[in-house]
């Protein structure tokens, strides 16, 4: 269970039910049509789930909410994720749908997800972006880009999973990725699925794995590397071609 606070910034929040009809006809028409008008600038929520160390925060633009349900669409969107109340996460983009009976959140049009661990920052964009509260998983199956101080990678999807001790875990699916700087010492690689584990200087490949740097090509069924040292640090049934 959870307990979700809400803090609603600016116009005072409405929830009326106004009726209308045309007062040329009957009653006995039935001519009568039910609206819900709620809106809201500059909304903000808090978002505590017990039990846990996570909070989240969410504000928009504004915010509408077009039936008596639980669901706001909103402008402008930004969601922060936190852990034992320091910053872990935050998501903007131009539209998005708050759920809250289903405890989901999907952004969409230019979805800017970024993730901080220590030192490190990374950065994924996306049409859109589904984030499950419930289960504190975020997840796409549209293209995909990841981009960090190293290197940049693109995927048909991607899963974000956070742990109990707050370690992300990213899984991309049809993966690609290659280092920043382009010479003849950068590396090149692609999988099926390729994992990241935050934080941390190391790739799991797995499935048709391949990596590429100088002129060598190592591909193998899984495949660990560090993207830091540019050091192959485990493989399974591997094959190195030299060119």
């Amino acid at each position: 269970m959870k307990r979700i606070s809400f803090i609603l910034l600016g116009f005072v929040f409405l929830g009326l039910y106004l009726f209308t009809y045309n007062s040329n006809s009957s009653f006995l028409d039935k001519d009568i049509k039910q609206t819900l008008f709620t809106s809201v600038s500059k909304p903000s929520w808090k978002i505590d789930i017990q039990n846990t160390k996570d909070s989240f925060e969410l504000h928009s633009l504004t915010a509408r909410q077009e039936e008596n349900k639980g669901v706001f669409l909103l402008d402008e969107p930004i969601f922060r994720s936190n852990w034992e109340n320091k910053f872990k996460s935050s998501a903007s983009s131009v539209y998005a749908i708050l759920d809250l009976g289903e405890e989901r959140l999907l952004m969409t049009n230019n979805v800017h997800l970024t993730i901080t661990e220590k030192d490190e920052k990374i950065d994924l964009f996306s049409e859109k972006i589904n984030f499950d509260m419930r289960n504190k998983n975020f997840r796409s199956k549209n293209q995909v880009q990841m981009r960090s101080a190293s290197f940049r990678l693109n995927s048909n999807g991607f899963d974000l999973y956070q742990n109990l001790d707050g370690v992300n875990e990213l899984i991309f699916s049809k993966a690609a990725f290659e280092e920043n700087n382009a010479s003849k010492n950068s590396f090149y690689g692609e999988a099926d699925l390729i994992i990241y584990k935050s934080p941390s200087e190391t790739f799991t490949l797995k499935g048709s794995a391949e990596i590429k740097f100088e002129s060598t090509l190592i591909s193998a069924e899984e495949i660990e590397f560090n993207f830091k040292t540019k050091k192959i640090i485990s493989s399974k049934r591997s094959k190195i071609i030299k060119s």
